[in-house]
């Protein structure tokens, strides 16, 4: 009898450190899902900055496409926010290393600029950076995430999309990651963090001014 006694005392001891862990393992599986929830649309977003593996090209990513498309003449460094077929001719067609500066302050920043698809693509970390916001960048679901006082931008590599303080929105052009960078359309960087860029051929120069209403 004592020994059916100890034997029933230890398997309850038992069952009350397994009921534990398990109730300290879905409060933490909680904790990040509310942690992560705005980057619930991206299934494979990892909180991992040194993780290095390869985005996987085969994975389908956001995309809007041309039957959606408006009317009106999309200009490179307005952002309509919706997918126009028609652009106008930029101001030039190859790759080259230009500076873009802040408008009446000494931030600048010296990048190679790609234009594809009738748009500027920039490197969005950096040029977040030097216009201010915070910038973070996953390596392994190749998404950045930029963030300043009242603006939220998140792009991720292999689509037309961003997530606009939290409104999936259309971008005139694909993201695309190249040399460790995700590249993004220049309008919708520095529209979204209130600039407008303004390029002036005498210099190289982009020239970032703030939006005012």
């Amino acid at each position: 009898m004592k020994v059916k006694k100890i034997s029933l005392v230890l398997v309850l001891i038992l069952a009350s450190f397994i009921t534990n862990d398990v109730v300290v393992h879905a409060d933490d599986h909680e904790h990040e899902d509310k942690k992560h929830e705005k980057y619930k649309e991206y299934k494979d977003y990892k909180d991992d900055d040194d993780d290095d593996e390869k985005y996987d090209d085969d994975e389908e990513g956001d995309t809007y496409y041309f039957q959606d498309a408006v009317s009106e003449k999309g200009t490179w460094n307005i952002w309509t926010r919706t997918v126009a077929a028609d652009k106008e001719v930029l101001p030039f067609t190859s790759s080259q290393k230009v500076t873009l500066k802040v408008e009446g302050t000494n931030k600048e920043l010296s990048f190679f600029v790609i234009p594809k698809d009738g748009e500027f693509l920039v490197p969005g970390k950096a040029v977040a950076q030097v216009l201010g916001a915070k910038a973070t960048f996953y390596k392994e679901s190749k998404i950045l995430a930029i963030q300043d006082q009242t603006n939220e931008l998140i792009y991720r590599a292999g689509t037309n999309v961003v997530y606009d303080n939290n409104v999936k929105t259309p971008t005139p052009a694909q993201a695309f990651y190249v040399n460790e960078e995700l590249y993004v359309p220049i309008s919708t960087i520095t529209n979204g963090l209130g600039y407008i860029a303004e390029w002036q051929e005498n210099y190289q120069t982009f020239v970032c001014q703030p939006i005012t209403n």
